[in-house]
């Protein structure tokens, strides 16, 4: 290490003490030499300022954490007389504080002008500190030399609130209490979630209703069941499954049929299983109106079983096409680069098995092999779903006594098993004592159960534990939103989870009241509250906005709130005019990009955009906050205009000839626009991402390049280059620049510069091409796919192990990926040194064109190496 610093150097201050490096270091706040130096053996507590002492009175938090780790003595005084807690509670440092009390430091002892810790803090305004040390059991009713107690002290400098805490714990004489209810024990917090996905009439909520029945409730049920199954159509037996694309009769539907009352929104419940006990049971509808806001609650969680469930009456391609969108669903709105263990399980449960003609074991079980070759079909089409369960459960779900009941709870039992060690030590008496005051919560806020934190904070201080710090609150909060007790969002709190999927968003996502809604999608508070009055507007608008299901816009003075999701007016004439002069001339700029979900996902962009068009306009208000008033966004049903005083773009959803999706984004200029239209593009498309990150971080993107010379001729269907025919053609060139690419719409070649810069060669010096990328650069959901392809062994031995050699790894390198327990092709990709040209020359060498073609349709074709904004 280079330092002006050694260990006999000093430092003299006004006073007559010589400082040592380590206390000059600790005074001046320099965290690297008081490491270096603690490294080297220097004595941590010279002279009457100790470095400890100095940090604190800097406020360098950090420095003051490492030399108490470092085992600094925190019982010594400093020249003023006054010790590190001292210190830290007059300056009010909580987490010091905290770190303190955990040692053992003593809590009561004076400084020299006879004023305890308790005293330093209450004087001081810090009710944070005061109620740490009030857990940590300081007497509250020690006394300064004057005699005088804390709260009186508070109170002299107008701090009530603290005078009230401390005289509270005193006459109610529950300080011990509380204090022990912030203690962690050796119980575990552990609620299973049970995640149910599938299409509309399935039998998700009969498996609900049977979940929750009894004994004699069971008995009632297979009656009901017996009864509604006569007559019924059997489904065909081992017939060769195929997967017609292509066919309309065979694309995804997400209607409800008429005979039967479907769900709306999300179904919570909270039930106590036989044989496994507390259980958050979530059942999601299969009405596509729903789907934009499942994203917030399909978090990864270890504690959590997720169902698909498709029925064994629909044909073995429509089972095939259901059960591979719910998969590609749960994917996308989960992160792609968590360790498996973080996701839980995935099961696939076949249901109305009662209607086929399986047949049944002596215990009871259903032999279908239909059933088990949709999962076989189903993993080779998408082989990277983590921890999917290599069997299916088949059931009857009107049957609660039956045996694929057993097995659901079996399997429900040994998750729970599984995840008991990992939830020791996280129970409290804090978290005991909420879950017992929820419900009267609740009750207190029936009509809209949404709090701000700061007052669920000062509720649960008032009615449950005064000494909860800010700290235990959050991880309070935590633990019961992933128990499926609570939903938390921004600043808010949902004290009724079933009152938020079901009564709220379930009438305000429903089809009736899209029947009803505006057509332009745009309320103010007074226009929202007569289409739903069931509660407040400006909370329900508060709380929809933190959803990112509208915006708030602040018209000409006038507040209202914009609903991409309701809008649906028509495509407007002439928004893209083929005669406007600005961009009719010669050298005018045309370019764009469609992008697409990879092969065999279908259906995933229409829940997305309306997040893109909310992003879109909250884009467009962040220039009006920066006094860019040159912008404009018009919106209609699925398409976007963003325009500035020479640019213009549009961002629609489409669908092709054969349904399939995708978002295609035109840009246009007039002459000598090409730099302004590159990074308008940029822009746009960063702000698309970030709705994509934010609703679908796991979602496989390909970036498809239009053809700038018939967008520029207003070509209907113009050609569009693949990503993987850029990205191969790229690796082939000798240089990146000499790229050109046929389009046989026109019978024409177009370059790379044509097709990315806008025919402007001097934006290169901003681009780093992405075959020169580092495999680093990988989307997470690319890593992800192709952990999914290379890590099972191949029998040509052509898998992770292989490649590691390919890109040069050592064997003592490889033999260190082989024992971690996490994926080897996620550690050779964090691992390994190369670019991702030399990624799909390896694989393409190993002859796994599968992976390779994963690489070349999903890796980035460039970068900006530095963005400029338009």
């Amino acid at each position: 290490m280079n330092t002006s610093l050694s260990r006999g150097c000093s430092y003299s201050p006004r006073e007559s003490f010589e400082y040592t490096a380590l206390q000059f270091a600790a005074r001046r706040g320099s965290l690297e030499q008081v490491r270096y130096l603690i490294e080297s053996g220097t004595d941590l507590d010279t002279g009457p300022d100790p470095a400890l002492h100095l940090a604190l009175r800097k406020q360098n938090t950090a420095i003051a954490h490492v030399l108490l780790h470092a085992g600094a003595d925190f019982e010594i005084k400093d020249s003023h007389g006054d010790y590190p807690i001292h210190i830290a509670c007059t300056l009010g440092l909580l987490d010091v504080v905290h770190a303190l009390c955990a040692l053992g430091c003593s809590v009561e002892v004076l400084t020299a002008k006879g004023l305890s810790p308790l005293h330093l803090a209450a004087k001081n305004g810090h009710i944070h500190v005061v109620r740490c040390l009030c857990a940590a059991g300081c007497n509250i009713d020690i006394r300064n030399s004057d005699n005088i107690r804390a709260d009186i002290t508070a109170l002299k400098y107008g701090h009530n609130d603290i005078a009230e805490l401390l005289d509270r714990l005193r006459v109610t004489g529950q300080r011990d209490t509380l204090a022990r209810q912030l203690v962690p024990t050796s119980k575990p917090a552990l609620r299973l979630n049970l995640r149910l996905l599938g299409h509309c009439g399935v039998g998700k909520t009969s498996l609900v209703k049977s979940l929750s029945a009894g004994l004699f409730g069971s008995l009632f049920r297979r009656s009901s069941s017996l009864q509604s199954n006569k007559s019924r159509p059997s489904s065909p037996i081992n017939t060769q499954i195929e997967m017609d694309v292509t066919s309309r009769q065979n694309s995804l539907s997400f209607e409800s049929s008429g005979n039967y009352q479907s769900t709306n929104g999300i179904s919570v419940q909270n039930m106590d299983i036989s044989n496994v006990g507390e259980t958050t049971v979530w059942e999601f509808s299969g009405q596509e109106n729903y789907f934009p806001i499942y994203h917030h609650f399909l978090w990864p969680s270890p504690h959590s079983l997720t169902l698909v469930l498709f029925s064994l009456e629909d044909s073995p391609s429509i089972q095939v096409q259901q059960v591979c969108f719910w998969l590609n669903f749960l994917l996308a709105r989960q992160p792609a680069d968590l360790p498996s263990s973080e996701y839980g399980q995935v099961m696939l449960v076949a249901t109305h098995v009662d209607l086929t003609r399986a047949v049944k074991t002596q215990n009871g079980e259903w032999i279908c092999p239909d059933a088990q070759k949709t999962l076989e079909t189903v993993r080779k089409i998408i082989p990277h779903v983590p921890n999917l369960m290599s069997s299916v459960v088949i059931m009857d779900t009107n049957v609660p006594a039956s045996y694929p009941f057993k097995q659901l709870k079996s399997t429900l039992a040994e998750l729970k098993q599984e995840c008991l060690q990992q939830t020791v030590g996280t129970w409290t008496g804090l978290l005991e004592a909420t879950l017992a005051w929820l419900n009267s919560l609740q009750k207190d806020y029936e009509q809209f159960p949404v709090l701000s934190r700061s007052t669920f904070s000062e509720l649960l201080r008032s009615q449950v534990n005064i000494l909860a710090s800010d700290h235990h609150i959050q991880e309070l909060l935590q633990q019961l939103h992933f128990m499926g007790e609570v939903f938390c969002v921004q600043d808010l709190v949902v004290v009724s989870v079933s009152w938020l999927g079901g009564q709220l968003l379930g009438e305000l996502f429903s089809s009736d009241f899209f029947l009803h809604a505006r057509v332009t999608g745009v309320y103010t508070s007074e226009d929202f509250q007569a289409s739903f009055n069931q509660c407040d507007a400006l909370g329900a608008l508060d709380l929809l906005e933190a959803l990112d299901v509208c915006v708030q816009c602040d018209i000409e003075g006038e507040i209202e709130y914009e609903f991409p999701i309701y809008n649906h007016v028509e495509t407007l004439e002439g928004l893209w005019d083929s005669e406007d002069p600005r961009y009719a001339s010669k050298g005018s700029q045309y370019g764009g990009l469609r992008l697409y979900t990879p092969p065999g996902t279908y259906h995933q962009f229409k829940s997305i955009f309306p997040h893109i068009q909310v992003e879109l306009r909250r884009a467009i208000l962040a220039n009006y906050s920066n006094n860019d008033s040159d912008m404009d966004l018009y919106q209609w049903h699925l398409g976007s205009k963003l325009c500035n005083t020479e640019l213009e773009s549009l961002i629609t959803l489409e669908e092709d000839e054969v349904a399939l999706q995708f978002i295609e984004i035109k840009i246009r200029g007039p002459n000598n626009s090409s730099q302004y239209c590159f990074y308008f593009l940029e822009q746009i498309m960063q702000t698309i991402n970030h709705a994509l990150l934010r609703v679908c971080p796991g979602l496989l993107i390909e970036k498809h390049v239009l053809s700038p010379l018939e967008l520029k001729r207003h070509s209907e269907g113009p050609f569009c280059y693949p990503s993987d025919i850029i990205t191969t053609a790229m690796l082939e060139a000798e240089s990146t620049l000499d790229v050109a690419l046929y389009n046989p719409n026109v019978d024409a070649q177009e370059t790379i510069a044509q097709l990315i810069m806008f025919s402007d060669l001097d934006l290169a010096g901003n681009i780093q091409w992405g075959c020169a990328l580092r495999i680093q650069d990988l989307a997470p959901p690319i890593k992800l796919k192709l952990c999914g392809l290379l890590d099972p062994p191949e029998r040509h031995g052509r898998d992770w192990c292989l490649l590691a050699l390919r890109l040069g790894l050592c064997q003592d390198k490889i033999a260190a990926l082989d024992s971690q327990h996490s994926s080897h092709t996620m550690r050779l990709l964090t691992t390994a040194d190369c670019s991702i040209g030399a990624l799909i020359t390896s694989l393409h060498e190993l002859d796994r064109l599968d992976a390779a073609e994963v690489v070349l349709r999903s890796a980035p074709i460039f970068k900006i190496i530095e963005h400029v904004s338009v």
